[in-house]
């Protein structure tokens, strides 16, 4: 027999969990979605880098060009940096990662005169779900975005 003094806890406990599940339902996939991009960055910048390697000195020489601008290896820096955004060497419209751009990228000779090209990207990356979380007047808002920062070398073929 039920109580009437028990009626509607299960709404009251509901009531009380239901933030609590939701905020690790989407934490959970925001965690999921930080993985998910950061190795989409890391495979960009991969595959960026093999090209790199193949087009960076058309010269064939012992040496890659000094300086190491464009013009001096066919283009291949803008090359690079539009396949790791674009998926292409011609400058697209869609960035395969929301907010990436070819001025994220930089590409050094290190040391230099080694042939050994490195690629360093620094991708800010924004939660979905908002920026920042609020402290509701208990302190600061805590922001929830930062840098993805990876690098790859390679030497010149």
């Amino acid at each position: 027999m039920k109580c009437l003094s028990q009626q509607g806890v299960a709404a009251v406990e509901m009531t009380i969990l239901l933030p609590i599940m939701l905020l690790l339902i989407f934490a959970t996939a925001e965690l999921g979605r930080f993985l998910y991009q950061y190795n989409t960055l890391t495979k960009l910048v991969r595959d960026a880098g093999v090209y790199l390697g193949a087009h960076a000195d058309t010269r064939q020489t012992s040496n890659l060009p000094n300086p190491f601008i464009d013009a001096e290896c066919g283009n291949c820096i803008a090359e690079t940096k539009n396949l790791l955004v674009y998926g292409s060497t011609n400058t697209g419209t869609t960035p395969q990662l929301s907010g990436l751009t070819t001025s994220d990228i930089t590409i050094t000779e290190s040391p230099a005169g080694s042939r050994r090209l490195v690629i360093s990207v620094s991708y800010d990356w924004q939660p979905l779900f908002g920026e920042k979380l609020v402290s509701f007047g208990f302190g600061d808002d805590v922001d929830l975005s930062f840098n993805l920062n990876t690098h790859y070398a390679v030497t010149a073929l």
